[in-house]
């Protein structure tokens, strides 16, 4: 095609010369924001991170992750997945997930795992509850008690925590039921069906008719995990690995 056409003035451009000038700007304009976003995602300052959580670790720690990681890195954009624990697994080893978090995972050679926070282990109770009256609890008074675990599934999981704990206390716990995760667990003690070990974190679920009473001799705690590949070279991915690891130290 003919983009330019000599006049007596000179050279001009033809409709389609104008037409191929314009594109030609449009897509230097695009490879060169694509060198700079580049350049940035190289050190960090901006990119993409794709997050898995099973369980409790939506209500309380990851989402002060995730808040606390959007001030400090405003570029950087953040989905979120429900998924459990195996699919977590998968996920990451098909590349398109960056971390995952959750209760308990099985050690697996090409994932890194770490301790993310722990967190004491309080009793759910209905509100109607004698129990809930009390300030303080030993974990000793539990023996008779019929107790509602989590999750069903996905094992080894909290509810064998739960279970750990009730033996380390010198007893086997009468298990009245196993739901399939926090809320439906926290239903059933609202209604009186049973009593629930939940970590802390479950108080900042505000269902009616449950309280929450401490637990002690010994007080119980649990951890909450992350997973991502060893082999993983994401800029904003190592920066989020170290806001978790200063996290940790802080305690917050």
């Amino acid at each position: 095609m003919q983009l330019f056409e000599r006049t007596p003035r000179g050279v001009e451009l033809t409709d389609a010369g104008a037409t191929f000038l314009e594109e030609a700007r449009r897509a230097l304009r695009v490879v060169n924001d694509a060198v700079e976003r580049s350049r940035k995602a190289a050190r960090g300052e901006f990119g993409h991170l794709e997050i898995a959580y099973y369980g409790s670790a939506i209500f309380r720690v990851l989402p002060q992750l995730v808040t606390e990681f959007g001030k400090q890195e405003p570029p950087v954009t953040v989905d979120l997945h429900n998924l459990p624990k195996d699919r977590q697994i998968r996920a990451l080893r098909d590349g398109w997930l960056d971390i995952g978090f959750a209760r308990h995972y099985r050690n697996e050679p090409d994932i890194a795992c770490e301790e993310v926070y722990r967190e004491p282990v309080v009793l759910a109770v209905a509100s109607s509850d004698p129990i809930a009256k009390r300030t303080l609890l030993p974990m000793a008074a539990l023996r008779d008690e019929p107790l509602v675990v989590f999750p069903s599934t996905s094992r080894p999981s909290f509810a064998d925590e739960v279970l750990r704990f009730c033996e380390q206390a010198g007893f086997t716990p009468y298990i009245i039921k196993e739901t399939e995760d926090l809320m439906a667990c926290l239903t059933l003690v609202s209604a009186g069906i049973g009593l629930a070990l939940v970590p802390v974190s479950a108080m900042s679920i505000h269902l009616p008719q449950v309280s929450f009473v401490k637990i002690v001799k010994p007080k119980p705690t649990s951890s909450l995990y992350c997973v991502y590949r060893r082999d993983e070279h994401n800029p904003s991915l190592s920066r989020f690995l170290n806001l978790i690891r200063s996290f940790r130290l802080t305690g917050r």
